[in-house]
């Protein structure tokens, strides 16, 4: 990839043009971090890109942005812009212009500096290098403007802040903290995506409390602070409330954990604010999984969430309770749950909660996990094939089509599961004999 952008840079100098690359690859550079993607930035215009290269495509034309296929790789080549008359969510006026007024328009300081890899230098018109050094997360210029211009700017100097494990600096975070209602002017797609990019991250769980602090989770979840001071039974919860469980819960998630995981562990209590009950001294929270997935649904389809990643977090979360009942269970509903395709991740989120728990035991956890490893071990998946079909149980039991064929195929099913038949001619007594019961 550094390669092919090197060349990038190269073609257009060779033709007249100045070229660098541009925000967080330089930032991550300087501080020996990863660098997943390059985006360079040129005084060539969107013409010059597509005259220049082969394979391109225009992304965004309007903001001077072309996509670069060079190699194996993409890469965005943007004109150095800049920008006018802000509506709280993007410019209403872009004009092309030169390196120093591209940098300033930019968010934060240690974003907006510029490397030329040809003479190995980096351009630093706004003080990113010295806020590297201080680990500082810094509005470019004036914060209240920069937060003004657009409002995603909030959720994303908490995403860089934890993002770096930097601190921020006070004019940053007062702007941060004091203009969190303008995110409800923003499009629920767009603070879906910032806090995928903020629940990604290792630090998912301070960058929360961060959001907590600044009083943006109650703007953005306010289903989930009314778990603040709701107490919980102490002989299972001496961590604290039900909101400090869920952080603790939240903040365990392993590094790789998927998106609809992370909601999942983060909202997996959250039904508990609405069925709490204390009967004798005693608290409980009855049919809160149930409630959670109700309330869950309500913030998904706030944030517009794609049905698929909506029906996974909701199962999550609706299931996590279930988990500790799989001992109990009859061997067909024991298999139901060990091949879900979302079982794994039910492992996990489970595991996530006990963490957050204190005093945490994983005694009936790791005997669940037992129990699902020996059921992969003794490959009872898929399971038996199919002893008979719909049509087959119409003709054999004398009963006409409707949902009670359905019924019956589903309980052959977890009888072949269960070994209670083993035949053609044990499943159809045993219908029989569920027809007469």
């Amino acid at each position: 990839m550094l390669k092919s952008a090197e060349k990038i840079v190269d073609i257009l100098a060779q033709n007249g043009f100045t070229a660098y690359f541009a925000g967080g690859a330089v930032r991550d550079r300087l501080l020996n971090r990863k660098v997943s993607d390059i985006d360079i930035a040129t005084n060539a215009k969107p013409d010059d890109v597509e005259k220049l290269f082969e394979k391109t495509h225009p992304i965004g034309r309007e903001f001077g942005v072309t996509l670069v296929i060079f190699g194996k790789h993409a890469f965005e080549v943007a004109t150095f812009r800049g920008e006018k008359n802000y509506d709280g969510r993007r410019p209403r006026e872009v004009f092309f212009t030169n390196a120093e007024e591209d940098a300033r328009r930019r968010d934060f300081t240690v974003n907006g500096m510029f490397f030329d890899p040809r003479k190995k230098r980096v351009l630093d018109f706004v003080g990113g290098e010295k806020d590297l050094k201080k680990r500082l997360i810094r509005f470019i210029g004036n914060a209240e403007e920069r937060v003004r211009e657009d409002f995603l700017r909030i959720l994303r100097g908490v995403r860089f802040r934890n993002l770096l494990n930097f601190e921020y600096e006070e004019t940053t975070k007062k702007a941060i903290r004091e203009n969190g209602l303008l995110l409800l002017q923003i499009s629920g797609e767009r603070i879906r995506d910032e806090l995928g990019k903020i629940f990604e991250n290792e630090n998912r769980g301070k960058a929360v409390r961060d959001l907590e602090e600044f009083g943006i989770l109650e703007v953005l979840i306010p289903e989930l602070t009314k778990l603040r001071k709701l107490p919980q039974p102490q002989k299972y919860h001496l961590e604290g409330d039900c909101f400090t469980h869920s952080l603790a819960a939240f903040s365990s998630l392993p590094k790789s954990a998927n998106l609809a995981l992370a909601w999942a562990t983060l909202l997996h209590d959250i039904g508990k604010a609405e069925t709490i009950r204390e009967t004798a001294g005693e608290i409980s929270y009855p049919s809160h999984a149930e409630r959670g997935v109700l309330l869950a649904e309500k913030i998904l389809h706030r944030f517009r969430f794609d049905n698929a990643t909506r029906a996974k977090i909701v199962w999550l979360i609706g299931r996590h309770m279930d988990f500790f009942q799989i001992p109990e269970m009859r061997g067909a509903r024991q298999h139901e749950f060990f091949t879900h395709p979302w079982f794994t991740d039910l492992v996990k989120l489970t595991a996530a909660d006990i963490r957050g728990t204190s005093p945490a035991n994983f005694s009936l956890h790791r005997k669940i996990v037992r129990g699902w490893k020996t059921h992969a071990e003794e490959k009872l998946l898929p399971p038996p094939r199919e002893l008979l079909n719909g049509e087959e149980i119409i003709r054999e039991l004398h009963i006409a089509k409707g949902p009670a064929v359905g019924r019956l195929k589903r309980i052959l099913k977890d009888a072949q599961i269960e070994e209670l038949v083993g035949s053609r001619k044990e499943a159809v007594k045993f219908l029989e004999s569920c027809l007469k019961r």
